[in-house]
């Protein structure tokens, strides 16, 4: 199984093919810093606005109050300055402690604080304190903003004169009141409108959370996870594209494992084929020895023996001179019969001549045994030396095309080519025999050997129909080493 790594790299690698661009290299698993959530974001944005909102109200209503004490100093400061101005001059002839105490009995004016003085500049009556909202005041900032310009009135009369002066503290107040009022329920409301916009949000975003989960479970490994159906249109058209998604990943994946296997299993094979045919080529030619060495010194001894038995005067003319004459036939008829077979267990010409010439002594050995079958050899190009692997695959492989062609093909012609093509060697054995029909036959072990051969030096095979009307053996073997191909199969 791959590791949670590979897994990942895996995963990167299938979004990249789906999403149609070229995978960038993989790198180290890193740990990216995250943002705020979309939640935070939307709760942020709607707090900005109620904050934008709450500002808009205060400042609509503190210009209203503003222009409504102004409004308010002027038309008070008017009335009073035109009813004091005509009621004084009215008791100020006639005597002038009775306007003081009109004055005392009217109280204090709203707005205005009122005073009288004598021309000398006594003080003859002051407004009392006012007793609408005592002991309290709006703060000194939003009185700074609100109180218009001091307003001064003078009523000069003919023994006295009356000086009004705005004072705007309670409307003022008043303002601030209403002020206050106006914030404590906007606010209560906003706080209602943020907890349900937060309720709501995290509602509609709760299909976002489960993705995300998903996400990071596959990210970790788990690519069995699979979403339930989420609410909403746009949320159930994310969880359907994320299940299939995660469908795509998994079977990827699976392929990819199963691929992964498959060519372990065949390096695995390529490996041990390729060691089969080196022991079989080394029990070759220890048989080989063995025949030579110790076969051929007994045949030989068998032959002394029987000629001596023929030269003996008590064997000559007698019936055991037939006898001694037929051990010595038989082991000559052995001896060559070994000399024969042991060309074919260990392939003596590659040792000296090398592959072309080698192939070239087995073409005029077959014809020579064969005088119906005519063989050509066609060499293209330089053919540089091989290493003594790819030589002995590439010998046996012709070896055995060449021995089809004799046993099955029923060709009168057999043409072969040797070539090198971007560092591989190309051989090519063609007949005009009944092609392909003469492959098809139940048992026949020498194809597939050919086969396994190739594949254990990283080669292949093509049987294909031959341009002389038989059957063509398209044979290539790359000249790499196979610890070079290994070494690159892992790295891909």
């Amino acid at each position: 199984m791959p590791t949670k790594t590979e897994q990942r790299s895996i995963l990167i690698m299938t979004i990249n093919s789906t999403s149609g661009t070229q995978a960038a290299p993989l790198l180290p698993a890193m740990h990216v810093p995250t943002s705020m959530s979309l939640r935070l974001k939307i709760n942020l944005i709607f707090a900005v606005l109620t904050i934008l909102v709450f500002s808009i109200l205060i400042a609509i209503e503190m210009n209203a109050t503003r222009n409504s004490v102004a409004e308010e100093m002027e038309a008070s400061g008017r009335i009073a300055s035109q009813l004091l101005g005509r009621i004084g001059n009215m008791y100020a002839n006639k005597n002038l402690p009775e306007l003081v105490e009109f004055l005392r009995e009217t109280g204090r004016v709203r707005a205005q604080e009122i005073s009288l003085h004598s021309l000398n500049g006594d003080l003859l009556y002051q407004s009392p304190p006012s007793v609408y909202k005592t002991g309290r005041n709006a703060p000194q900032w939003y009185a700074a903003l609100i109180t218009p310009p001091e307003s001064v009135r003078v009523i000069e009369l003919s023994n006295a004169r009356i000086t009004m002066r705005t004072n705007p503290t309670r409307a003022i107040l008043d303002g601030w009141d209403n002020l206050a009022d106006i914030l404590f329920a906007q606010s209560v409301l906003f706080i209602i409108a943020d907890l349900v916009i937060f309720w709501l949000v995290g509602y509609w975003l709760a299909p976002l959370e489960k993705i995300e989960r998903g996400l990071l479970e596959i990210e970790q490994g788990d690519h069995h996870v699979r979403l339930p159906a989420l609410p909403g249109k746009e949320a159930g058209q994310m969880g359907r594209a994320f299940n299939r998604m995660a469908q795509a990943v998994e079977e990827n994946i699976q392929v990819r494992q199963a691929t992964a296997e498959a060519q372990a299993r065949l390096a695995t094979q390529r490996e041990f084929t390729q060691l089969l045919y080196s022991r079989i080529e080394q029990e070759r030619a220890a048989l080989a020895r063995e025949l030579h060495d110790e076969l051929g010194q007994s045949l030989t001894g068998i032959r002394s023996i029987s000629k001596s038995l023929l030269q003996h005067a008590d064997v000559a003319g007698s019936p055991l001179q037939r006898s001694a004459q037929m051990l010595f036939d038989t082991a000559g008829m052995m001896s060559d019969a070994m000399h024969r077979m042991i060309p074919r267990l260990r392939p003596i010409q590659l040792e000296g001549m090398g592959l072309v010439d080698a192939v070239r002594d087995l073409l005029t050995a077959t014809q020579l045994k064969n005088p119906e079958l005519k063989t050509e050899l066609e060499v293209q190009g330089e053919i540089p030396a091989l290493n003594e692997e790819c030589e002995l695959h590439a010998y046996r492989i012709i070896q055995e095309a060449i021995t089809n062609v004799v046993r099955h093909a029923k060709a009168s012609r057999t043409h072969v080519c040797i070539a090198m093509k971007n560092n591989s060697l190309i051989l090519s054995i063609a007949d005009d025999g009944q092609g392909a029909q003469s492959l098809q036959r139940e048992g026949h072990y020498g194809v597939r050997g050919m086969q396994e051969r190739a594949a254990s030096i990283h080669g292949n095979i093509v049987f294909q129909p031959a341009a002389m009307g038989g059957c063509e053996v398209l044979v290539n073997l790359p000249l790499s080493s196979p610890v070079h191909e290994s070494h690159h199969e892992s790295q891909v």
